[in-house]
């Protein structure tokens, strides 16, 4: 790519490659995945009746704009739950289904228990049933592969600074050629300032103000590093999930949920230590151990319903692929004196 492209151009086109998205104008780029989704969710014009399905793995960036429009226009709201595997129920979903939805709002991977979703039947099934497919893609982009085409997925919110290694305050919607949506941010663009309305182009038809060019041009330089860098990344990173995921599971006085070892996960793990809250014990592990957790519902309330962990919810950690083992064993030692 030649070093006269402006980091805008670059962040879109790099973006539309790791999505095998075809048209960077079809890319639009926001603050963040929050952003991101509420311009998906706003912008469909849902109106009073419509079914939206979505599942109890869902942050609360899908959860509230859902529930928002729910309290405003009357927009129908059906969650999938999980099954006795911990894995979305897919009888459920597909009953659902026949109710002719109009959005299907699916995340790819849990931030509680990095379990991903099996999204590309799913949505094959919403589409037959003539649904717009969203997907939440907040936890996998950079991680896993993430194709539109054949996760037949219409809509696609992204985060610059999780798996994608970019500075916080970047993010992106991805829009197929066939999907418009409302305009529900508007207001200067620096092009086609004659007009009385929001220009109505891709991309600049969902973006207004500033860009924040230093977050943005942080962002180009994160993705040359995953173009160049990440399957090695990425497989260093899974390797030390299940390091983590199964030294935790063997420790006395240690609850790991969703302990299935052999699903497809992102390398997050969520557990309680018996005897301590979830709070008392992540400040512990920090203030003690150096060891950086959170804890809490991880703005994902339903799925602590689901997995046994409400109300308080659990501890959780993140093996980064510039983590090394000896930083798992440490992490583990720590977690074992806690439950000792």
């Amino acid at each position: 790519m030649s070093t006269s492209v402006d980091v805008i151009t670059e962040c879109r086109q790099r973006l539309a490659a790791l999505l095998h998205a075809g048209d960077p104008t079809r890319i639009v780029l926001t603050t963040h995945a929050t952003q991101s989704l509420n311009f998906a969710v706003l912008g469909l014009g849902l109106a009073a009746g419509d079914l939206v399905v979505t599942t109890v793995t869902e942050h609360n960036s899908v959860l509230r704009p859902l529930q928002h429009l729910a309290d405003r226009v009357g927009i129908r709201i059906a969650y999938v739950p999980l099954d006795e595997e911990g894995a979305l129920d897919q009888k459920v979903y597909q009953e659902l289904l026949d109710d002719k939805p109009r959005l299907v709002a699916v995340n790819h991977a849990s931030n509680v228990t990095g379990r991903v979703n099996p999204v590309a039947p799913l949505f094959d099934w919403a589409k037959q049933a003539g649904a717009i497919t969203l997907l939440d893609a907040s936890q996998s982009m950079g991680l896993i592969p993430v194709d539109v085409s054949e996760l037949q997925a219409d809509l696609v919110a992204i985060t610059g600074h999780k798996g994608l290694h970019g500075p916080t305050g970047t993010g992106a919607l991805f829009v197929a050629a066939d999907v418009e949506l409302e305009q529900v941010f508007v207001g200067g663009t620096g092009v086609r300032s004659d007009l009385v309305r929001h220009p109505a182009d891709m991309p600049v038809r969902h973006e207004a103000g500033t860009y924040d060019m230093p977050a943005f041009a942080g962002l180009a330089a994160a993705l040359r590093w995953v173009e160049s860098r990440e399957p090695e990344y990425c497989a260093r990173e899974q390797e030390l999930g299940r390091h983590l995921r199964a030294g935790l599971q063997a420790l006395s006085g240690v609850t790991l949920f969703d302990a299935q070892a052999d699903v497809e996960r992102t390398a997050i793990a969520s557990f309680r230590i018996g005897g301590w809250t979830v709070e008392e014990a992540g400040f512990a592990l920090n203030a003690s151990y150096g060891i950086d957790c959170r804890t809490g519902l991880h703005c994902a309330p339903l799925i602590h319903q689901a997995i046994g962990s409400a109300p308080d919810g659990t501890i959780r950690f993140s093996a980064s692929g510039f983590n090394t083992a000896d930083d798992i064993e440490q992490a583990l030692a720590a977690v074992r004196h806690l439950a000792s």
